[in-house]
């Protein structure tokens, strides 16, 4: 047996690095050991190995639509309005535009594929390259005896003839540029709805501000601002408020009267898309979200109670069937009160019963003449 040698030592030390060895020699603890037969351990591999992250800068796309990435997200708890579980998100990469998109189930992504896809195409005058998404059943499909089926997303790409680009299992930084997109949003909607006092099921009104907001912001990624890059256009940031913040509404009415108030309170909690208004929850008015164009900000007050505390919200993927929640009036029987038996008086007075009854009857004083 050589004692000098190094991997004998590498296994004595329960597996050492080869520069702890080489340390060992140079501080004198250890005679000076033979390296000559130091090789790969195969146990260390075992035991040891872990996921590089990939270094190497990697191309970015020359042009918009060149390549979409997309992901989705949830299921997120509680429902937002409308009983939104899941978000899906579809990146530019060439501009980092985005767009989101909430749905029921990861089963409608192809159809919000398709909706970007005609939306996008046509503003732009120009066809979707490459995809690039995960392994998910939703976008890549199942393995079945016979190998991968291709789901109907894969098979609706393989139809328009564009490159679908997926990730190695396990490795969801290959699809970063998505997936960073995704915490970033959360990241905001955490903090729109621990700025406000607005009930969390509006998750879905703040994660469309987010998505909004990045949009017209600048970017690490990007030289100019992703709308810039996406339309030619400088954007303009003259109409943004507090997300939360409190207003007074002018909703269109034309049952309205004369006398009623003109405005009602709301809190301001997105902006409209397709037109120049925004969108209100008035939850003393409507359970619906109100839009309107006419309305008065007051954006130093975000939360109605004077003592409240942001409160944490954890947002977690939790694979779990969580009903739409709906509110059950249960059924009250109210007692029917007998009101007390009545008589009618003399004069057809109305003379409730049990009562005494003074039927004295006042005689008359006689006028005497002077």
């Amino acid at each position: 047996m050589n004692l000098s040698s190094s991997m004998l030592w590498h296994k004595r030390l329960g597996h050492i690095s080869r520069q702890r060895l080489e340390r060992l020699v140079k501080d004198g603890v250890l005679s000076n050991l033979d390296f000559s037969d130091f090789e790969t351990c195969v146990v260390c591999l075992k035991g040891k190995m872990t996921v590089k992250t990939r270094k190497d800068k990697i191309d970015r796309c020359g042009s918009t639509l060149d390549l979409i990435n997309t992901d989705i997200c949830g299921p997120l708890t509680p429902t937002a309005l409308g009983g939104y579980k899941y978000f899906i998100t579809f990146i530019d990469d060439f501009s980092r535009f985005g767009y989101v998109e909430l749905i029921h189930e990861k089963s409608d992504s192809l159809n919000m594929f398709k909706a970007f896809k005609a939306k996008v195409e046509l503003q732009l005058g120009k066809p979707i390259k490459a995809v690039k998404s995960d392994r998910g059943g939703e976008y890549y499909g199942r393995y079945d005896e016979t190998g991968r089926n291709p789901g109907p997303f894969a098979k609706f790409l393989l139809e328009c003839g564009i490159d679908a680009r997926y990730t190695m299992p396990g490795t969801p930084q290959q699809n970063g540029v998505a997936e960073r997109r995704n915490c970033t949003l959360l990241d905001m909607v955490r903090c729109m709805l621990s700025n406000s006092s607005l009930p969390k099921f509006l998750w879905g009104e703040a994660l469309r501000t987010a998505a909004y907001i990045l949009n017209q912001v600048p970017s690490k990624s990007v030289p100019k601002t992703p709308y810039e890059l996406w339309s030619g256009k400088k954007p303009s940031l003259h109409h943004f408020h507090v997300w939360g913040c409190k207003a007074e509404v002018r909703p269109y009415n034309p049952q309205s009267k004369k006398l009623d108030p003109k405005t009602i309170s709301g809190l301001f909690v997105g902006y409209c898309i397709g037109s120049r208004g925004s969108r209100f929850y008035c939850p003393s008015h409507t359970t619906r979200i109100i839009e309107s164009d006419r309305a008065v900000y007051f954006e130093d007050k975000v939360n109605a109670d004077p003592n409240f505390v942001p409160r944490e919200i954890p947002f977690g993927e939790k694979h779990v069937v969580i009903p739409f929640p709906t509110s059950h009036v249960p059924n009250v029987d109210v007692p029917i009160v007998q009101q007390p038996a009545t008589n009618q008086g003399e004069h057809g007075e109305q003379v409730e019963s049990g009562l005494p009854v003074d039927d004295t009857v006042v005689n008359e004083v006689p006028l005497r003449r002077s």
